[in-house]
């Protein structure tokens, strides 16, 4: 018995399968945070809603640009005259997107912000510049100015 007390090759052996499961364990941990941390990197990524911002300014773009032709078309005698058929026709589409994107939870608001008139005919729009912000709770979203190119 005296022989075994005084024989301590084996604490090696312990010592060194203790250190060796110790970094199994803190690699296997280290991993498990890696995959972890990845998920959830990749589903903010898909949350972000640049389809329906994308979407949201394609509209805006065009239904300002028909607006600025509708708005002209209707009474094309003065500044004052187009730009008073114009802003109706803004106002009445925000108010129609506003509908539809808060039946989604969604929040969003067109202003006109800046009209600039065609330097040769003073009645004709060359540009309009829209302000448009979008919030989703998560997600918010301005665009200050958006041009939008009438004459062109």
């Amino acid at each position: 018995m005296a022989g075994l007390m005084e024989d301590t090759s084996g604490q090696w052996i312990v010592l060194s399968g203790l250190t060796v499961s110790i970094s199994l364990i803190a690699v296997a941990v280290f991993m498990n945070q890696a995959a972890t941390t990845g998920y959830h990197s990749a589903n903010a990524v898909l949350e972000f809603p640049k389809d329906e911002i994308r979407e949201l300014v394609a509209d805006a773009r065009a239904a300002a640009k028909n607006s600025a032709m509708l708005a002209y078309s209707l009474n094309n005698t003065s500044n004052e005259s187009v730009l008073a058929n114009l802003t109706p026709l803004i106002l009445n589409y925000s108010s129609q997107v506003e509908m539809l994107y808060s039946a989604h939870g969604s929040t969003v608001n067109i202003t006109l912000s800046d009209v600039v008139w065609n330097s040769t005919n003073p009645t004709e729009i060359d540009t309009l510049k829209l302000n448009i912000t979008y919030n989703d709770g998560t997600t918010f979203y301005a665009a200050e100015p958006v041009i939008v190119e009438v004459g062109a």
